[in-house]
């Protein structure tokens, strides 16, 4: 998530760089803005409007013991407190408001990545030796893995649904193998190995750029 103060300082620099995503943000960084600063605005005339009332608290029990009448500074004080309920409220909206439009506005690309519409614009950095040529027509991995029985999408696909697969005999064996290979590797170069939760809440994946963009695309369990 981009960080408003950045925003906030170079607006146009920002606009330029997410508009090399082949998109337009201008619209996004304006209102963005406009809620910023009024954001702020609220938030200033609630502090302002705090302090007076701090200042009257303390005022009144000295008219009090004066034998003065508070009820003018006393109806101020209520129309103070009905005010900062109010800015409260409109602030917790501005702030909620924003963070979410905050969400949906992409990181900005590396100023060094050229410009392109698709990945046919992509430029290749470096090649380490020559693609394989075959005499025939090579398969992809998961029709290998089917005819080789040590894959199995058909049943992954009654069980779970498309895009899966049930890895049997050889297939599975292989796939613990790899997880071991890499574990035993990285473990015994000075890295730790944790065994995580396999579920996450929301401010998780909120944190990692998972959400809200692709929450259409998540597994969740609701509730």
């Amino acid at each position: 998530m981009l960080d408003i103060k950045v925003i906030r300082s170079n607006p146009e620099a920002v606009k330029a760089a997410l508009n090399r995503r082949n998109g337009n943000y201008d619209a996004d960084i304006d209102r963005l803005l406009e809620i910023d600063r009024r954001r702020r605005e609220v938030s200033a005339s609630a502090d302002a409007m705090k302090a007076e009332q701090n200042q009257a608290s303390k005022q009144i029990p000295v008219l009090k013991k004066e034998g003065k009448d508070a009820s003018p500074l006393l109806a101020r004080m209520k129309e103070l407190s009905d005010k900062v309920k109010e800015c409260d409220a409109e602030q917790s909206r501005l702030e909620e408001e924003q963070r979410n439009l905050l969400l949906s506005i992409p990181n900005m690309p590396n100023p060094a990545v050229p410009d392109g519409k698709d990945d046919s614009d992509n430029q290749e950095m470096r090649r380490w030796g020559e693609p394989r040529k075959f005499d025939f027509e090579a398969k992809a991995h998961w029709d290998i893995g089917a005819d080789l029985g040590i894959l199995d999408p058909e049943r992954a696909a009654k069980v779970t649904g498309a895009r899966f697969h049930f890895y049997r005999g050889l297939g599975a064996r292989l796939e613990r193998s790899v997880i071991n290979y890499f574990l035993n590797t990285h473990t015994a170069n000075g890295y730790t190995e944790v065994f995580p939760p396999f579920m996450a809440n929301r401010a998780s994946m909120t944190g990692t750029g998972q959400l809200p963009k692709f929450e259409e695309d998540a597994f969740k369990v609701d509730g």
